[in-house]
């Protein structure tokens, strides 16, 4: 890893992030095919004690998420065309409706990426466009799965997730960070991760983090929200490093 930029002290100070802020950056996933009513409500049960910002979960479970978070401060966001993206706009948007009515603030969506690389570009817009309609003012994330694009291809997705009115865009149902810096390019209009996108610039988390004067261990009020990034450090480096977790 490169080492860190010198940021002047307006963007060093915008950087910075209260642990609760942090927290709420978090987006936790339950996406597993089989997860059952009792795996929704453990799932619930850490999210709520991680704080974290999002939670989501497949349409089949926004209903029930939905009533074990009410309140909680924590948006539900429904998993749309999870987890290839080969399905028929349609469909697409009518899971979108479905997860809209049980109480989705957010929907995550993965693209048509079959038609993105065959240069079908209208059919892709035409895809996050139904599914934008479908989330009436809702934030749609629009999934490009970059692990299979070059970066022509990737460039054309912001593009086209932009115009067709998506709110952010991510690179993958997995973890991979390496393509932020495209995408960061190519992203205009449409928040990307906010301050905490460009991760591939920031050497540990104490740096974005804000410590706890008095409080050496401060860092472990974040390890519930860890559990899922320890198992994938390979794929995010060293962002993990020096913390006592």
């Amino acid at each position: 890893m490169q080492p860190v930029k010198r940021r002047d002290p307006m963007q060093e100070k915008k950087m910075r992030l209260s642990i609760d802020e942090f927290r709420k950056k978090i987006e936790y996933s339950l996406c597993q095919q089989f997860a059952g009513d009792d795996d929704v409500r453990e799932f619930c049960d850490k999210a709520r004690g991680a704080g974290v910002g999002v939670a989501c979960v497949n349409p089949v479970n926004v209903r029930l998420a939905s009533k074990l978070l009410m309140g909680q401060g924590i948006e539900i966001s429904g998993n749309v065309g999870f987890p290839f993206g080969s399905h028929p706009a349609e469909v697409k948007a009518l899971e979108t409706s479905r997860c809209v009515k049980d109480g989705a603030m957010q929907i995550d969506m993965v693209i048509q990426v079959g038609a993105l690389r065959s240069k079908r570009d209208e059919v892709v817009f035409d895809d996050i466009r139904a599914v934008v309609l479908a989330a009436e003012g809702r934030l749609v994330k629009a999934i490009i799965e970059t692990w299979v694009l070059n970066t022509g291809q990737i460039e054309r997705a912001c593009r086209i997730a932009e115009q067709a009115g998506a709110g952010l865009v991510k690179t993958t149902t997995g973890v991979r960070t390496q393509y932020l810096e495209i995408i960061g390019r190519n992203v205009r209009g449409a928040m990307l991760w906010d301050d905490f996108s460009r991760i591939d610039e920031v050497h540990t988390l104490q740096e974005i983090v804000e410590p706890i004067p008095g409080n050496v261990n401060a860092y472990k009020k974040l390890k519930p929200v860890f559990e899922y990034v320890r198992k994938c450090q390979a794929e995010i480096g060293e962002m993990l490093h020096g913390l006592e977790l």
